[in-house]
């Protein structure tokens, strides 16, 4: 079974990598500090896409899943018609909170804070970052509409004082800005289902939902459609950059927080070549002028 896989780990890998001749860099620093660090496998052309894990913090398997995608990918010399980022941890903050608890904050107050915030030391559902934001409600995109939303700090569902407040989504979406992808995959947990959808109008729809069910083909997750959450990083991608984003939530419904690493082989079989095949696809699309790829039967996509 593989053990768990936090921020120290993760350092340590990189810096390996990095000593490999991997592009390893940092797409800039949280609330507190820390770099939030990317790894980039493939070439520099005009086909591009990105992989983003554990926005929210007791979800930091899927850093583990993103490391292990990398991992396969140089392990296999596989094959890329392009290049893929990988941002393995989003929300360094509060992963290392919730794993490690608050030791490591230097800041008493803020400290003081988010004890008062969680209502303890037991940080095993923490979502937020330090400024108990949740990251994933905070990006500019239909911000504080969510039905969940909540307007004051709280270990999950707030929203910030105002849309993109953190530095943590202003880094990612300046580094996405400047990179132009194709394409975004952000991993979350959990349910084994694929949101895509987000107010697109009809031509953009269909483009979404054709490569929303090729990811679905490759995992086996099933595809849902426009909910009532907002302010996420895929919303954002699909309106700002008016790009094709998928948030995948792995794993079963049926484990609890922490998900349990016992799972990660499982999750990792199912998501393995996703990023990977997805990028040959939409590369070959470029080099075609035509889909290359049909996902199923487009007309019967239905209450779309």
């Amino acid at each position: 079974m593989e053990k768990a896989y936090f921020y120290g780990d993760l350092i340590a890998e990189l810096k390996q990598l990095k000593e490999q001749g991997i592009e390893v860099g940092t797409i800039g620093k949280t609330q507190l500090g820390f770099e939030i660090p990317y790894v980039f496998l493939g070439k520099k052309t005009d086909t591009s896409l990105v992989v983003v894990g554990s926005t929210h913090a007791r979800e930091h398997i899927t850093t583990l899943l993103v490391m292990k995608q990398i991992r396969h990918y140089l392990k296999n010399q596989t094959v890329l018609n392009g290049g893929i980022y990988f941002v393995p941890m989003h929300n360094v903050d509060g992963v290392r909170i919730c794993t490690e608890g608050v030791g490591f904050i230097k800041d008493e107050q803020r400290v003081k804070q988010i004890l008062k915030v969680n209502g303890g030391h037991d940080f095993s559902n923490w979502k937020a970052n330090a400024d108990c934001v949740d990251l994933n409600t905070n990006f500019d995109a239909h911000w504080g509409e969510g039905s969940q939303n909540l307007f004051f700090p709280s270990p999950f569902s707030y929203v910030g004082k105002k849309p993109m407040s953190e530095s943590e989504n202003i880094c990612l979406a300046e580094f996405l800005q400047k990179i132009k992808p194709d394409y975004l995959i952000t991993y979350h947990t959990k349910g084994e289902i694929i949101f895509w959808q987000f107010f697109q109008e009809k031509l953009r729809k269909w483009r979404d939902y054709r490569l929303a069910k090729f990811v679905a083909k490759q995992t086996g997750y099933r595809l849902v459609g426009q909910t009532q959450s907002a302010g996420g990083l895929k919303d954002w991608c699909v309106e700002k950059l008016r790009i094709p984003a998928v948030t995948v939530e792995v794993g079963e419904d049926k484990y609890g927080y922490p998900y349990p690493y016992s799972q990660i082989d499982k999750i990792f079989k199912k998501n393995a070549e996703v990023p990977q095949k997805m990028l040959n696809t939409l590369a070959k699309e470029k080099k075609y002028g035509k889909k290359v790829y049909e996902a199923g039967d487009e007309g019967g996509a239905k209450g779309i």
